[in-house]
């Protein structure tokens, strides 16, 4: 009895699925420009979460009705469904801030590799969200200067492989 060997073959994707996960790891000028409003995001959800582990730690106060407590709902304890809204929320909320946190990092390793005046011009414009004018002051370069170096930092970025 002769064994056959069934090779399994992967499926190549189409090209243009595999441009645009290239495209989609490949750090551009749009990309660059999210990481202020990553940045705002992540800290508003920062804080929306020691609010909501404020209001979920802290003491409770009760009501006095006169009535014993319980017995009316079906569904249990009211405190204990809103205990686990907030646990869910707080799920989402550091799922979310995970991400976020992922991106950032992302375009923090992209910019590393450059030389200090490419990294420090892509870090004031992207990442403190400076304007150009600024930019050119921090740096002590003209405007012509300052864009012509981007221009520079963003082909070094093109020609950076993903992954890579």
């Amino acid at each position: 009895i002769r064994k056959s060997k069934v090779l399994l073959r992967r499926v190549p994707q189409r090209r243009s699925e595999r441009e645009t996960v290239r495209e989609e790891k490949r750090m551009t000028k749009e990309r660059l420009r999210k990481y202020s409003a990553l940045k705002r995001e992540r800290e508003q959800l920062l804080q929306q979460l020691e609010e909501l582990e404020a209001a979920l730690y802290s003491p409770k106060i009760q009501r006095l009705t006169g009535m014993p407590p319980g017995g009316s709902k079906p569904d249990g304890n009211p405190q204990e469904g809103a205990m686990l809204k907030h646990l869910e929320l707080q799920e989402r909320y550091r799922a979310k801030i995970d991400e976020l946190a992922a991106e950032q990092l992302a375009i923090e390793q992209a910019i590393e590799p450059l030389d200090a005046t490419l990294r420090a011009l892509l870090r004031y414009r992207y990442i403190d969200d400076l304007k150009w004018e600024e930019v050119c002051v921090r740096m002590d370069y003209s405007w012509r200067q300052v864009h012509r170096r981007h221009a520079q930092a963003l082909e070094k970025l093109k020609e950076k492989k993903p992954g890579a």
